[in-house]
């Protein structure tokens, strides 16, 4: 007995679990394109080629040392630990026209907080995983 007996192949089949990831967790997103603003210049919005999209928000738990000396001896940390969580957004490989690159903006409908990528990550089967670092709110 096999978990999705439909299935032709495993691929398939993470193919069906994003999607009810997607049904199950996920929420409204705008993603907006950048180009290259040119040598030390900002990146450019696209907005004309922006989508609408549904994406999987988390704020994945994180510990940071502080300081300059980020020392750690036998479990006691001579820097401070700040404990802190990281945005990142997960979305269907089937969900986006083009590949998330760095600096693609996304937009959490729900809040209308704005969101720049800075760390996209493709597992090659079903998902991609953007960690982001937050712009702002929208001004509407």
């Amino acid at each position: 007995m096999t978990l999705f007996p439909e299935a032709n192949d495993w691929r398939t089949g993470m193919q069906e679990v994003s999607a009810a990831i997607d049904d199950t967790m996920g929420e409204a997103v705008i993603v907006t394109p950048v180009r290259s603003g040119g040598v030390n210049f900002p990146t450019v919005p696209e907005p004309e080629r922006s989508i609408s999209t549904t994406a999987v928000f988390m704020a994945k738990p994180e510990t940071v040392v502080m300081g300059d000396n980020k020392i750690h001896a036998r479990g006691h940390a001579l820097s401070p630990l700040i404990s802190t969580s990281v945005p990142v957004f997960s979305f269907d490989h089937k969900s986006l026209p083009w590949p998330l690159k760095q600096g693609y903006r996304i937009k959490l409908c729900r809040t209308g907080a704005v969101y720049e990528v800075t760390d996209p990550k493709y597992d090659s089967v079903a998902r991609i995983e953007a960690k982001v670092v937050q712009l702002g709110r929208d001004a509407t």
